[in-house]
């Protein structure tokens, strides 16, 4: 499939925790504004905070070990590698552009697709505005990550993010949903500490789920990943935009 560069898809940070929709992503730079859902929220969240994973915690031995920035120095994955689901990938993400400061921040991972799964139209009519998504089938995207290095303690860094591909090529459109779908269950890293010295845990895993959306008979063939996450002194440096790492089924 034909490769582009795409900052679609990209889930604005939402303040809350488990799940409701609250609309469509637009499609595209200059595409329309995202519809919007008036849905109750759910009773029981599918994904938990960072910090309310903390309960989960392992040993503080144990975990205070984990924790300790680690250098990054592993060696990414090739942009333009292809992969089948269940084969990783090696990705990273960051906050900053000066790595002089003392706020920088970059982690790396071990990235996996491990589900692409169809729901039904049926899945939608829990939502006020279930017509609004007549003709299309949602599909469940899962992405394991490991966080194999965090250059400092910090809970500040999140995970890499993908977007989905319909069969002809076309990015397939996200949607932002907050615990509507028993199928999408996310989870997050675990932390360790206390104040300041509160972290993600080197070596714990989380499980992203996204929602995406397949027109009447078209369906979601291929994951990407682009970098967008990873913040470049200059945006065109990204080699991930224009050939992105790619999953299929």
């Amino acid at each position: 499939m034909a490769q582009r560069p795409s900052l679609k898809n990209v889930t604005a940070t939402l303040g809350i925790t488990g799940f409701l929709a609250v609309g469509l992503v637009a499609c595209g730079g200059g595409g329309s504004a995202p519809a919007t859902t008036n849905t109750p929220e759910a009773a029981t969240p599918a994904a938990s905070s960072a910090s309310a994973s903390a309960s989960a915690t392992p040993s503080t031995a144990a975990s205070t070990a984990a924790a300790a920035a680690v250098p990054v120095n592993s060696t990414l994955t090739a942009p333009g590698t292809k992969l089948k689901a269940g084969e990783p990938a090696v990705t990273h993400t960051n906050t900053g552009k000066d790595k002089a400061d003392p706020k920088y921040t970059e982690a790396v991972f071990t990235s996996t697709l491990t589900g692409v799964v169809a729901g039904t139209t049926e899945d939608f009519a829990k939502f006020k505005d279930a017509a609004k998504f007549a003709g299309q089938t949602p599909y469940f995207v899962s992405v394991s990550h490991r966080m194999d290095s965090l250059s400092r303690v910090s809970l500040g860094i999140s995970e890499p993010r993908v977007t989905a591909q319909l069969k002809d090529g076309p990015d397939a459109q996200s949607l932002i949903v907050f615990g509507a779908f028993d199928q999408c269950a996310s989870t997050r890293f675990a932390t360790t500490g206390t104040g300041d010295s509160l972290s993600l845990v080197v070596g714990s895993t989380m499980v992203s789920c996204q929602v995406f959306l397949a027109p009447a008979g078209d369906e979601v063939t291929t994951v990407e990943y682009t970098d967008t996450k990873y913040i470049y002194a200059n945006y065109s440096d990204n080699p991930y935009l224009k050939n992105p790492i790619s999953w299929t089924k």
